[in-house]
């Protein structure tokens, strides 16, 4: 009775036939319940006649398949092409050969099968022009009996969803017992759009009429649409999207409106065509669909859903889910910061950004560059992001021992980058040039300083003591003497009482300057009176003899002033002294003979 409800209902458009054809998915179940085995009625000659029929009026340009299954699923007939007879006469033959011996009904795999291939037939460049049409006939419940992690009936609703209404099904129940209600389940989802069908023959007594009753139900009015993914790409806030292709075909001549489901209540307008959209019957017809980005957008994805309906005519409007990624907006203000000059160990004045943005998220602020010894102190935590306007406050903490920096107006400058990183994969790091003036304390200067003299200082000891070939304590020593009298006198006239008066050693004497009436009593009595003192000259040590009164000569030559060397004879009245050191002879002659230069 079913089948003639179909008849009646669809007779009426059985005129028209889809120009791309009908392509047949036929699905057999082979169990040896279908020959009667287990005292059921032996049907499957009666199904095999009519999957004959199914050939038989096929149209040029069908194509039919045919799967078995019974623990398992087989493909007999793989999409041939009827074009002749002789195409009908391969298919009848591959009809004849089949058996029904397996054990077990594994309805679940079968379904799937048979929607894995209705997927890619609907991906061939004809797709549009083309019906799919899958028949199962089977003559009892779904039984996995011993099958490891069966495929279930209802298991495979996502693939009708993914093929957004293309197919048609029929669940033809040949059994005496009632069909199980997992089949009405399935035929009846939404994602079918009413092309479900459970029809019930039990023993198959209209089996004969099921290819001439299911055609008509093909041909009803209907509409198929595709949308192309290459064409969304992702937009702007703010702007105006260039044409969304959607290609739509119709069986009959019809008129399309076209109407926007935004369930995020984005704000996104739908901008129809501008003429009204009609399809030709069974022509493929490019339905162009622009959209209007607010200017607020939030960025990220946007499920938008596209209803396509058509008027007048018996066909179920069909959705189109049009996903739109809305590119990221994400801007940071100022886009160079100066922290002005801050002590070494010391926290920053605090400066604010602003970042405006369409996105909602967290991110991180770091800083890159010469900034090793430069961290923000604020914020110390991650940064939450919401559309609009976002003021975040920033300071910097400077460590305590900060010295590096190129020397700027004085100060230790330091340029780096602060970089705002968001956790949304849509948007890019944005950054900020920074600048900072390091000061460093006077106190710390001072011994900076300090610390660089000793080091100067330390360098040219060590230098010295390589060059004079004597250790520190001995230039200690050499220094603290340095002008100390060096040398002694031998008093030749008159001749001292003692023989150990005859000499004075002015080197014991440790003075830098001494008079000779201080040393030799003889000259006290007299009135003259001259001094010994140390002077330098040209980074070397000598020893004058200078008139203090009276008349002084040395070697017979009166004198005022005068540099001694060795074996110098002076006289003072009637004092004569010897001078001797034996460093420092004259430079015309030396102890050994030779000239001095």
């Amino acid at each position: 009775m079913a089948i003639v409800s179909i008849y009646n209902l669809c007779g009426a458009s059985a005129q028209t036939t889809p120009k791309g054809g009908i392509d047949w998915i036929l699905v057999v179940d082979t169990s040896a319940s279908m020959r009667g085995v287990g005292g059921t009625k032996n049907i499957f000659e009666p199904v095999k006649n009519s999957i004959t029929e199914f050939v038989n009026t096929a149209r040029l340009g069908d194509t039919v398949t045919i799967y078995t299954f019974d623990k398992d699923v087989t493909l007999n007939a793989d999409d041939i092409k009827i074009t002749s007879n002789p195409d009908r006469g391969k298919l009848k033959q591959i009809i004849s050969s089949l058996q029904a011996e397996g054990v077990r009904t594994y309805t679940g795999k079968a379904v799937q099968k048979a929607l894995q291939h209705s997927a890619l037939l609907n991906k061939r460049p004809d797709a549009l022009g083309r019906t799919v049409s899958i028949v199962f006939l089977t003559d009892g419940l779904e039984d996995v009996r011993g099958i490891p992690n069966p495929v279930l009936i209802p298991s495979n609703t996502q693939f009708l969803r993914e093929q957004q209404c293309k197919p048609y099904i029929f669940f033809v129940s040949l059994g005496l017992k009632e069909h199980e209600k997992q089949l009405n389940d399935f035929a009846s989802n939404p994602a079918l759009c009413g092309k479900g069908q459970v029809l019930r023959d039990p023993g198959g007594v209209q089996l004969n009429k099921l290819a001439q009753n299911i055609r008509p139900v093909l041909i009803t009015p209907k509409l198929d649409v595709n949308l192309p993914t290459a064409n969304l790409q992702p937009v702007l806030p703010g702007t105006t999207t260039e044409p969304i292709n959607i290609n739509g075909i119709s069986n009959v001549n019809a008129k399309v409106s076209l109407q926007l489901e935004d369930p995020q209540q984005s704000g996104i307008r739908l901008i129809p065509p501008d003429r009204t959209i009609e399809l030709v019957a069974n022509k493929a017809t490019v339905i162009p669909v622009r959209l209007q980005i607010p200017a607020q957008a939030k960025g990220g994805a946007s499920s938008l859903r596209l209803v396509l309906a058509i008027a007048d005519q018996a066909i179920a409007p069909i959705t189109i889910d049009l996903p739109i990624t809305i590119k990221s907006k994400l801007q940071i203000q100022p886009t160079k910061i100066d922290f002005g000059s801050t002590e070494v160990g010391k926290t920053t004045e605090t400066q604010t950004l602003v970042v405006r943005t369409n996105i909602s998220g967290i991110a991180s602020l770091q800083l890159q560059g010469n900034s090793k010894d430069v961290s923000i102190a604020e914020p110390s935590a991650a940064i939450t992001l919401q559309p609009g306007e976002t003021k975040i406050p920033v300071q910097l903490q400077v460590t305590d021992s900060s010295f590096a920096g190129d020397v700027y107006d004085g100060l230790r400058q330091r340029n780096f980058t602060l970089v705002l990183t968001p956790d949304n994969s849509i948007a890019s790091p944005v950054s900020a040039e920074a600048h900072l003036h390091i000061l460093m304390p006077l106190g710390r200067k001072i011994v900076i300083w300090l610390l660089l003299g000793l080091l100067v200082l330390l360098i040219a000891l060590i230098v010295v003591c390589l060059i004079q070939r004597k250790t520190p304590l001995e230039l200690a020593e050499d220094f603290r003497t340095r002008n100390r009298l060096e040398g002694a006198l031998v008093v030749l006239e008159p001749l001292p009482q003692l023989s150990q008066d005859e000499e004075i050693s002015l080197t014991h004497l440790q003075k830098g300057r001494v008079c000779l009436s201080d040393l030799i009593p003889a000259i006290a009595a007299t009135n003259s009176d001259a001094e010994l003192v140390t002077v330098w000259r040209a980074g070397k040590k000598n020893i004058d003899l200078q008139c203090l009164k009276g008349v002084i000569f040395v070697n017979t030559k009166k004198i005022n002033t005068d540099e001694l060397y060795d074996e110098d004879i002076i006289e003072i009245d009637n004092v004569k002294l010897q001078f001797h050191w034996i460093e420092h002879q004259r430079p015309s002659e030396s102890s050994s003979g030779q000239t001095n230069f």
